[in-house]
């Protein structure tokens, strides 16, 4: 059986006069998942999730959501979803209470009040205090309560722990992993945290200058880490011996000091070096995995060099035209 399709884009762009924000950003999120889309500020996760809504309009391709286009039917689309804004407008003059029950008003489904109260008990906000009077964490956790109080198919979820304590951060993604298994809703997160997102995302895009260029499960950014080996040997000569037997190309990050060496691996390699450190006189042997958060920045990093390997690659082509 194939799965249901909530968000799916098309060569999504929008160019904010010659700025870009996003450029042909494909894109297909399924019902009933957690899914993260990660990068660092200005890569354009801003400017997708206000696009989905129809904040702002595209400058081309396309996108819909619950098969319907987001500029046709977008009335109908946020009906049917919550949405948390990086930058969270409030009235700073009324009460959170007064802000939380005006916004959530505007739902056509009516919204309990028990709700509202339960969830500024579990955040410890205080509902009868001016906005303007808040903490910017206070002010988001009004926010959070904006997006998890509705009964909605859909979550889109812009930066969502900004601003917020570590235990309080905690306490937000158990329950958004709790709500939507529950409830079988769609989130849509994006983050610069990968630490945060893998907590509960099934899923994960990697953007980067505006487009897509990795979707993953949380396992498979696992299986694309490199092996951390350190290893200690008995004398120099053996140290000497061992490196002249490396096949080229292998290893990367290669570290050397007296008998000690630590370098990178890969898990398709990992064997052949086991193989000849197991003839080696080796006195101690470390082999880890990189934190998932090394990874992603490994990679983002490898992107960069490759981005500008092809914009030097076309500036000396132009160079000899």
């Amino acid at each position: 059986m194939s799965k249901e399709t909530i968000i799916q884009t098309q060569n999504l762009t929008k160019f904010y006069g010659k700025s870009r924000g996003i450029e042909n950003l494909n894109l297909e999120i399924y019902n009933e998942e957690i899914f993260g889309l990660l990068g660092p500020n200005g890569a354009g996760k801003t400017t997708t999730c206000r696009l989905l809504l129809d904040l702002i309009y595209k400058t081309s391709g396309r996108a819909q959501i619950f098969n319907l286009d987001i500029h046709h039917h977008s009335t109908k689309i946020r009906q049917r979803t919550a949405y948390l804004p990086g930058e969270l407008g409030l009235y700073q003059n009324k009460t959170a209470r007064r802000n939380l029950k005006y916004l959530l008003g505007l739902y056509e489904n009516h919204i309990s009040l028990r709700r509202i109260e339960e969830l500024a008990e579990i955040f410890n906000l205080e509902l009868d205090r001016k906005v303007k009077e808040l903490s910017k964490g206070n002010k988001q956790k009004i926010g959070i309560i904006l997006a998890l109080a509705p009964e909605v198919e859909l979550l889109i979820l812009d930066e969502p722990t900004s601003g917020l304590d570590p235990l309080i951060t905690a306490e937000f993604y158990n329950i958004l992993h709790d709500q939507q298994k529950e409830t079988g809703s769609t989130v849509l997160l994006s983050s610069h945290l990968l630490g945060e997102v893998e907590r509960v995302a099934h899923r994960v895009g990697i953007i980067r200058d505006g487009s897509i260029v990795e979707v993953a499960t949380i396992q498979q950014l696992k299986n694309m880490a490199m092996k951390e080996i350190k290893v200690e040997f008995k004398t120099k000569e053996a140290l000497q011996q061992f490196s002249k037997k490396i096949p080229t190309g292998i290893v990367d990050s290669v570290i050397l000091n007296e008998t000690k060496t630590s370098f990178m691996i890969s898990r398709e390699e990992l064997s052949k070096i086991l193989n000849l450190l197991s003839q080696s006189e080796v006195r101690d042997i470390d082999v880890t995995s990189p934190a998932l958060e090394d990874i992603f920045l490994k990679y983002y990093e490898k992107s960069s060099i490759q981005m500008k390997s092809m914009e030097n690659t076309k500036k000396k082509l132009e160079v000899e035209v």
